[in-house]
Protein backbone atom coordinates (compact mmCIF):
# COMPACT_ATOMS: atom_id res chain seq x y z
CA UNK A 1 0.00 0.00 0.00
CA UNK A 2 2.07 3.78 -1.19
CA UNK A 3 2.17 5.81 1.83
CA UNK A 4 -0.50 8.27 2.14
CA UNK A 5 0.17 11.90 2.43
CA UNK A 6 0.48 13.92 5.40
CA UNK A 7 -3.29 15.71 5.88
CA UNK A 8 -4.21 18.45 8.49
CA UNK A 9 -7.26 18.19 10.71
CA UNK A 10 -10.35 20.40 9.00
CA UNK A 11 -11.70 21.61 12.61
CA UNK A 12 -8.76 22.19 14.83
CA UNK A 13 -5.48 22.61 12.56
CA UNK A 14 -3.51 19.49 13.66
CA UNK A 15 -2.49 16.41 11.63
CA UNK A 16 -4.86 13.51 11.00
CA UNK A 17 -4.65 9.57 10.68
CA UNK A 18 -6.24 7.80 8.20
CA UNK A 19 -8.43 4.70 10.27
CA UNK A 20 -8.62 1.91 7.79
CA UNK A 21 -11.74 0.19 9.34
CA UNK A 22 -13.48 3.48 9.22
CA UNK A 23 -11.85 4.62 5.71
CA UNK A 24 -11.61 8.47 6.73
CA UNK A 25 -9.01 10.37 8.46
CA UNK A 26 -9.28 11.06 12.40
CA UNK A 27 -7.87 13.59 14.46
CA UNK A 28 -6.56 12.46 18.05
CA UNK A 29 -6.41 15.80 18.93
CA UNK A 30 -9.77 16.94 18.91
CA UNK A 31 -11.11 13.75 18.22
CA UNK A 32 -12.82 14.18 14.74
CA UNK A 33 -13.88 12.37 11.52
CA UNK A 34 -13.31 14.51 8.57
CA UNK A 35 -15.34 12.83 6.06
CA UNK A 36 -18.44 11.25 7.52
CA UNK A 37 -20.16 11.74 10.75
CA UNK A 38 -21.09 8.96 13.26
CA UNK A 39 -24.51 8.23 15.16
CA UNK A 40 -24.90 10.30 18.30
CA UNK A 41 -27.01 8.30 21.09
CA UNK A 42 -30.19 9.86 21.73
CA UNK A 43 -33.28 8.99 24.37
CA UNK A 44 -35.76 6.00 23.41
CA UNK A 45 -33.32 4.38 21.27
CA UNK A 46 -33.25 7.25 18.68
CA UNK A 47 -29.87 7.90 16.91
CA UNK A 48 -28.93 11.70 15.09
CA UNK A 49 -26.08 12.90 13.41
CA UNK A 50 -24.43 15.82 15.03
CA UNK A 51 -24.40 17.91 11.49
CA UNK A 52 -23.73 17.53 7.85
CA UNK A 53 -20.18 16.88 7.49
CA UNK A 54 -17.96 18.08 4.26
CA UNK A 55 -16.98 14.80 2.75
CA UNK A 56 -13.84 16.61 0.75
CA UNK A 57 -10.81 15.03 1.77
CA UNK A 58 -8.64 17.09 5.00
CA UNK A 59 -6.07 19.66 3.43
CA UNK A 60 -2.45 18.73 2.91
CA UNK A 61 -1.18 21.91 3.87
CA UNK A 62 -1.91 23.14 7.71
CA UNK A 63 -4.29 25.15 7.51
CA UNK A 64 -3.99 28.81 9.43
CA UNK A 65 -6.19 29.81 12.61
CA UNK A 66 -8.69 32.67 13.36
CA UNK A 67 -6.36 35.42 15.01
CA UNK A 68 -8.77 34.56 18.22
CA UNK A 69 -8.58 30.52 18.06
CA UNK A 70 -4.50 30.61 17.53
CA UNK A 71 -3.93 30.29 21.92
CA UNK A 72 -6.81 27.68 22.44
CA UNK A 73 -5.90 24.21 22.42
CA UNK A 74 -7.89 21.69 19.61
CA UNK A 75 -11.35 21.53 21.57
CA UNK A 76 -11.49 25.33 21.31
CA UNK A 77 -10.65 25.48 17.59
CA UNK A 78 -14.11 24.52 16.09
CA UNK A 79 -17.21 26.20 14.19
CA UNK A 80 -19.86 24.32 15.67
CA UNK A 81 -20.34 21.77 18.63
CA UNK A 82 -23.71 20.37 19.89
CA UNK A 83 -23.98 20.29 23.79
CA UNK A 84 -26.19 17.67 24.91
CA UNK A 85 -27.65 17.42 28.86
CA UNK A 86 -27.37 14.19 30.82
CA UNK A 87 -30.28 12.74 31.88
CA UNK A 88 -29.71 11.01 35.16
CA UNK A 89 -26.39 12.70 37.05
CA UNK A 90 -25.72 14.46 40.21
CA UNK A 91 -25.37 17.86 39.72
CA UNK A 92 -25.92 19.95 36.13
CA UNK A 93 -23.88 17.48 33.18
CA UNK A 94 -23.51 18.35 29.71
CA UNK A 95 -21.52 16.34 26.61
CA UNK A 96 -19.83 18.40 23.84
CA UNK A 97 -20.35 16.86 20.58
CA UNK A 98 -18.14 18.15 17.43
CA UNK A 99 -20.21 17.73 13.96
CA UNK A 100 -18.70 14.61 13.05
CA UNK A 101 -20.61 13.19 15.80
CA UNK A 102 -17.49 11.85 18.09
CA UNK A 103 -17.67 13.31 22.14
CA UNK A 104 -15.14 16.44 22.45
CA UNK A 105 -15.41 16.48 26.53
CA UNK A 106 -17.76 17.21 28.92
CA UNK A 107 -19.18 20.24 31.14
CA UNK A 108 -19.75 19.41 34.47
CA UNK A 109 -21.18 21.67 36.82
CA UNK A 110 -20.58 22.04 40.61
CA UNK A 111 -23.47 20.06 42.95
CA UNK A 112 -23.02 22.89 45.94
CA UNK A 113 -23.15 26.14 43.60
CA UNK A 114 -24.96 29.47 44.38
CA UNK A 115 -23.65 30.93 41.39
CA UNK A 116 -23.22 28.34 38.61
CA UNK A 117 -20.17 26.92 38.78
CA UNK A 118 -18.72 24.65 35.61
CA UNK A 119 -15.53 22.98 35.25
CA UNK A 120 -15.13 21.69 31.54
CA UNK A 121 -13.33 18.45 30.31
CA UNK A 122 -11.96 17.15 26.56
CA UNK A 123 -12.31 13.54 26.24
CA UNK A 124 -9.24 12.17 28.34
CA UNK A 125 -10.78 13.50 30.93
CA UNK A 126 -7.97 16.48 31.13
CA UNK A 127 -9.57 19.99 33.49
CA UNK A 128 -9.02 22.27 30.41
CA UNK A 129 -11.37 25.23 31.70
CA UNK A 130 -13.59 27.04 34.41
CA UNK A 131 -16.48 28.80 33.78
CA UNK A 132 -17.75 30.47 37.56
CA UNK A 133 -20.89 32.28 37.91
CA UNK A 134 -21.69 35.07 40.36
CA UNK A 135 -23.83 34.13 43.11
CA UNK A 136 -27.01 36.59 43.29
CA UNK A 137 -29.22 37.61 46.45
CA UNK A 138 -32.04 38.88 44.09
CA UNK A 139 -33.53 37.78 40.46
CA UNK A 140 -33.33 41.52 39.33
CA UNK A 141 -29.70 41.85 40.00
CA UNK A 142 -27.41 41.28 37.26
CA UNK A 143 -25.61 38.19 36.52
CA UNK A 144 -21.81 37.60 35.72
CA UNK A 145 -20.10 34.13 33.98
CA UNK A 146 -16.08 34.16 34.41
CA UNK A 147 -14.53 32.00 32.28
CA UNK A 148 -10.86 30.62 32.97
CA UNK A 149 -8.80 28.13 31.16
CA UNK A 150 -6.41 25.20 31.91
CA UNK A 151 -3.66 27.45 33.10
CA UNK A 152 -6.21 29.56 35.43
CA UNK A 153 -5.76 33.26 33.22
CA UNK A 154 -9.05 34.98 32.56
CA UNK A 155 -9.89 34.53 29.58
CA UNK A 156 -13.09 36.26 29.58
CA UNK A 157 -17.15 36.92 30.82
CA UNK A 158 -20.61 36.49 30.49
CA UNK A 159 -22.75 39.53 32.17
CA UNK A 160 -26.67 39.41 32.29
CA UNK A 161 -27.87 42.76 32.71
CA UNK A 162 -31.24 43.39 34.36
CA UNK A 163 -33.71 45.00 32.38
CA UNK A 164 -37.23 45.16 32.06
CA UNK A 165 -38.66 41.64 31.72
CA UNK A 166 -35.68 40.41 30.51
CA UNK A 167 -32.14 40.06 30.80
CA UNK A 168 -29.72 41.65 28.40
CA UNK A 169 -26.64 39.79 27.41
CA UNK A 170 -23.04 41.40 27.44
CA UNK A 171 -19.37 39.44 26.46
CA UNK A 172 -16.42 40.44 27.57
CA UNK A 173 -12.77 39.17 26.23
CA UNK A 174 -10.07 38.75 28.46
CA UNK A 175 -8.85 42.79 28.44
CA UNK A 176 -12.59 43.27 29.66
CA UNK A 177 -13.86 44.89 26.54
CA UNK A 178 -17.18 44.24 25.30
CA UNK A 179 -16.85 42.05 22.52
CA UNK A 180 -20.74 41.29 21.90
CA UNK A 181 -24.17 42.10 22.23
CA UNK A 182 -27.61 40.57 21.28
CA UNK A 183 -28.92 40.78 18.32
CA UNK A 184 -32.46 42.33 18.76
CA UNK A 185 -34.32 41.07 16.26
CA UNK A 186 -33.75 37.52 17.77
CA UNK A 187 -36.68 37.34 20.11
CA UNK A 188 -37.76 33.44 20.72
CA UNK A 189 -36.43 32.22 24.16
CA UNK A 190 -34.94 29.03 22.06
CA UNK A 191 -32.42 30.87 19.79
CA UNK A 192 -30.02 33.48 20.59
CA UNK A 193 -27.33 36.00 18.38
CA UNK A 194 -24.65 37.59 20.05
CA UNK A 195 -23.32 40.37 17.27
CA UNK A 196 -20.68 42.57 17.35
CA UNK A 197 -20.61 46.71 17.76
CA UNK A 198 -21.48 47.14 13.60
CA UNK A 199 -24.25 44.12 13.41
CA UNK A 200 -22.30 41.39 12.59
CA UNK A 201 -23.13 37.69 13.66
CA UNK A 202 -20.62 36.57 16.23
CA UNK A 203 -22.14 33.31 17.35
CA UNK A 204 -25.58 31.86 17.29
CA UNK A 205 -27.27 28.80 20.12
CA UNK A 206 -30.38 27.24 18.93
CA UNK A 207 -32.06 25.19 21.32
CA UNK A 208 -34.16 21.77 20.31
CA UNK A 209 -37.87 22.40 20.92
CA UNK A 210 -39.75 19.50 22.71
CA UNK A 211 -36.25 17.33 23.33
CA UNK A 212 -36.07 14.56 26.32
CA UNK A 213 -33.34 16.93 27.76
CA UNK A 214 -31.74 20.12 26.99
CA UNK A 215 -29.68 20.02 23.14
CA UNK A 216 -28.10 23.18 22.29
CA UNK A 217 -26.07 23.41 18.77
CA UNK A 218 -23.42 26.06 18.65
CA UNK A 219 -22.55 27.81 15.65
CA UNK A 220 -19.14 30.18 15.86
CA UNK A 221 -17.99 32.96 13.53
CA UNK A 222 -13.99 33.57 12.97
CA UNK A 223 -14.43 36.71 14.69
CA UNK A 224 -14.74 34.89 18.60
CA UNK A 225 -13.27 32.69 20.89
CA UNK A 226 -14.88 29.41 20.80
CA UNK A 227 -14.52 29.08 24.20
CA UNK A 228 -16.49 32.17 25.49
CA UNK A 229 -19.09 30.68 22.95
CA UNK A 230 -19.50 27.14 24.68
CA UNK A 231 -19.29 29.37 27.81
CA UNK A 232 -21.97 31.25 27.02
CA UNK A 233 -24.43 28.51 25.94
CA UNK A 234 -24.09 27.06 29.55
CA UNK A 235 -24.66 30.46 31.29
CA UNK A 236 -27.77 30.80 28.89
CA UNK A 237 -28.94 27.27 30.05
CA UNK A 238 -28.36 28.30 33.95
CA UNK A 239 -30.10 30.99 34.18
CA UNK A 240 -33.20 30.15 31.82
CA UNK A 241 -33.57 26.15 32.22
CA UNK A 242 -31.58 25.43 35.24
CA UNK A 243 -32.49 28.00 37.83
CA UNK A 244 -35.70 27.56 39.81
CA UNK A 245 -36.16 31.48 39.84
Amino acid sequence: MPERKKRFCKFCGEQVDFLEDFNDYFCQHCHSFQTHAEPIDTPRGKKAFASKVDNTLPPEKQPSLPPFWQQNIPIFRHREYLIVQAILSWGPKYTIYNVSGQKMGEIRGKVLSWGGDFEIFDFNNNLVGRIVGTPQLFGFQDKTFKIYDHTGPFRGAIVGRYAFLKRKWELYDAHKNLIGIPNEQIWFKTNWQMVDSRGNLLLSVDKKLFAFRDQFRIVVSETIDPFIALAYAIAIDWMYFRKSD
